[in-house]
């Protein structure tokens, strides 16, 4: 039997129903997938809170509700198309794919193939590529915000999926990342995991906003992914010149930030959004496949290591225990200190 995560108000159901299968009438270019693991990333609280301007394009064949997930890894099983082979491992290109589920028929044009050369890799990992690993790597090459080895970047959310894995791609090619994590009563353990792991620095809120630690060399790039307070405090710490790049909104979607004449005027700093889904596809499908097949090979070869994870086994779980592990995921994303990522083993 399929299962599917489908919504109910702000919360969601585990229901279960038979595999779906592709009919031999089925039109071209679908496919059948059994996704093997998909996260649960701080977009999907959005969704269901009705915060987020993409919702889930699928619902459950059981209730007709909203399946949410917007990342994960598959698994194609039978395919009407000729881009997609029985075997092949996919990720969402589309949003909205709802990849809280074990089985789905979704077109091929909503899929990115990954080379078979990296067929190895743990779907876990695999799972965090589409919205971790990729992109940190398209923030640290983007070209209206150039950067070379030796250049001082700050980021928020320093505990965050896209945050470690922007240190360590970061560490690869030189650049000096400072971690800004929120205030918590014993900051050093964390500190010192997320050193280990090739930050430049990592600092409280309060410690930014007290002026400590910073580098004596200037901070040309901040990507934030907060917003309001912790958006101003990093656009305080640039060098005259330098450039804002707004990744995220964890502080809410009607949070704000003041900026003044000395921001804009004085000190010349320019304020960009980022939405990764719009670089991709400016990308086009063959650079992008190409650039998730290099990100993937990190993965394989020990180059990206993965966050700590909770991972959840639908397979093992029993009554509501998948339930109740995504609401202590919501309850725990509310918390004043980050948390660990949970992540749904699905087959």
């Amino acid at each position: 039997m399929a299962q599917s995560l489908a919504q109910t108000g702000t919360t969601c159901q585990l229901t279960t129903h038979p595999i779906p299968s592709l009919p031999a009438e089925s039109p071209p270019d679908y496919v059948l997938v059994r996704f093997l693991a998909s996260p649960v990333n701080r977009v999907d609280f959005m969704v269901l809170n009705n915060q987020y301007p993409l919702k889930p394009k699928y619902t459950s064949p059981t209730t007709n509700t909203p399946i949410p997930g917007f990342d994960g890894i598959a698994l194609v099983e039978s395919s009407t198309s000729p881009l997609f082979s029985p075997g092949d491992l996919t990720l969402p290109r589309d949003l909205g794919l709802g990849t809280w589920r074990t089985h789905a028929i979704l077109p091929a044009s909503s899929l990115l193939k990954l080379p078979p050369s990296v067929s190895t890799i743990s779907p876990i990992d695999a799972s965090l590529i589409r919205s971790g690993a990729l992109i940190a790597h398209l923030l640290l090459t983007n070209p209206s915000t150039p950067l070379k080895a030796g250049d001082h970047i700050i980021i928020s959310a320093g505990t965050s999926t896209v945050s470690q894995f922007l240190i360590q791609l970061a560490k690869h090619r030189g650049i000096k990342p400072i971690l800004v994590i929120r205030d918590r009563p014993n900051p050093e353990p964390v500190k010192a995991e997320l050193l280990a792991l090739g930050a430049e620095a990592v600092l409280t809120e309060s410690e930014v906003e007290a002026g400590l630690l910073l580098p004596k060399q200037p901070i040309i790039l901040a990507l934030d992914s907060v917003f309001g307070k912790t958006g101003e405090l990093l656009a305080a710490s640039l060098a005259p010149g330098g450039k804002f790049v707004l990744v995220g909104l964890l502080a809410g979607p009607k949070a704000s930030m003041q900026l003044t004449t000395q921001h804009l005027f004085n000190r010349q700093l320019s304020f960009l959004p980022f939405r990764g889904s719009e670089h991709l596809k400016r990308m086009g499908d063959e650079q992008t496949e190409s650039l998730i097949g290099e990100i993937a090979r990190m993965f394989v070869d020990g180059t990206l290591k993965r966050p700590r994870v909770k991972v959840v086994d639908w397979t093992t779980a029993g009554e509501g225990e998948v339930e109740k592990a995504l609401k202590e995921a919501v309850e725990l994303a509310k918390g004043e200190a980050g948390h660990v990522k949970t992540v749904w083993k699905l087959t």
